[in-house]
This record gives C-alpha cells, structure tokens and sequence, in this order.
C-alpha cells in the first residue's frame, strides 16, 4: 500500500471484531513503532501486548468507570459518527482481540535531569508508526489515552515501572467497518508561509 494512501484512508477504528490477532503481526506493529526516531536516538520505549481476556476486562471496567457517561453534545454529523464509535468501544471493550501499551521512560538527556517534551517527542511517533502498520496489514486500530487518570492502577496490574509513562493505549483487532478518506481542514486553512498568518 502505498504511504500517502495509507495516512489519507487511516480512520480510527472503535468497532473492532473479537476475532484473535495472529502474534506476529502484533510483532510487526511493535516493529513498526520501534522505526521512529527518538530523542537523542535512546529509544527510551517500550510496549506492553495486552491479550489476556480477564485483562481486557480490567481494562474494560476501568474504561466503563471513566468514560460511561460519555454523552457529549455532538455539533455535527461526523461528530455525531464519532462519538457513537466511541460508545461502542466502550461497551464492547472487553471483546478486543489485543492492546498495545505504548510506553515511555521520561530520562533524557540524563534520569536525573529529563526534560518532559522529549518523551512525547519519542513516543507519539512511535505511535503514529504502528497506526499506520495496522492499517497497511488490514488491522482496525484507534488512538486513545484513556489511561490518564488510572495509570498508577494499570502500571500496577502490568508491572510497568515508576519511571515509566504510558503515553498511549491502541485498541487493535480486525475492524468491523471500511477504511476510507478522513475529515480534515483542507491546508489552507492550517499552513502558514514565513510566520503564523503569512499568505504565499
């Protein structure tokens, strides 16, 4: 597939089949996701796979308990779209084949004195790589940090050490609807030439 057509048609996929991944290409995202650069190239990450199904229950519950009564205002159609998917990722979450913990440790340039932005600098391409494997393999997957606000309970139940922050949970299964184009601002809107508000 070629690269500019997997970003254009890379939805977040929330309704997601309980079918089981095959091992190896959860292997594969987490290989994708190591390609990203990282700061100063120490590849600081780490990723948790998530299959057990008394696990995904964990996960589940936590999900229910934070996000149950998510009832916002929808102000269109697409939004509309989106938040019934959200719904049912968070009713069926229990069902999902496989999670991937995208984790991060928060020490560069040096443990003692780390500066923050590095670490999101790090692990939200890596992120972004995995995404993008997932779907030139045909695998549904969403961007969610669903786990702030229950991290120390999750780092606990996972073992993931102090020093280590989840900077994402990806929900990955076989997904029950289609790929297709995405609903973006069109680059006029957003791209600005020589300073913020510049016109070519």
């Amino acid at each position: 597939m070629d690269l500019f057509e997997a970003m254009d048609t890379n939805r977040a996929m929330r309704r997601l089949k309980p079918d089981p991944v095959p091992r190896e290409l959860l292997e594969k995202l987490v290989h994708a996701a190591t390609r990203a650069p990282s700061a100063g190239n120490t590849q600081h990450w780490g990723f948790v796979v998530v299959t057990n199904r008394e696990d995904m229950q964990f996960l589940a519950d936590i999900l229910q308990r934070r996000m149950g009564q998510f009832s916002r205002e929808a102000e269109n159609d697409a939004q509309g779209r989106m938040m019934r998917a959200v719904r049912y990722l968070i009713t069926h979450f229990h069902e999902t084949p496989a999670v991937i913990f995208c984790c991060i440790r928060n020490a560069y340039p040096t443990a003692e004195r780390p500066i923050s932005a590095t670490m999101w600098s790090t692990i939200f391409p890596a992120t972004q790589n995995l995404l993008l494997a997932a779907r030139g393999l045909g695998l549904g997957a969403a961007m969610t940090t669903f786990q702030a606000g229950a991290e120390d309970e999750i780092k606990a139940r996972f073992g993931i050490p102090d020093d280590v922050y989840i900077g994402s949970t990806i929900p990955v299964g076989w997904p029950m609807g289609r790929f297709g184009p995405l609903g973006r601002k069109p680059i006029d809107e957003v791209l600005h030439w020589e300073r913020w508000g510049g016109d070519a």
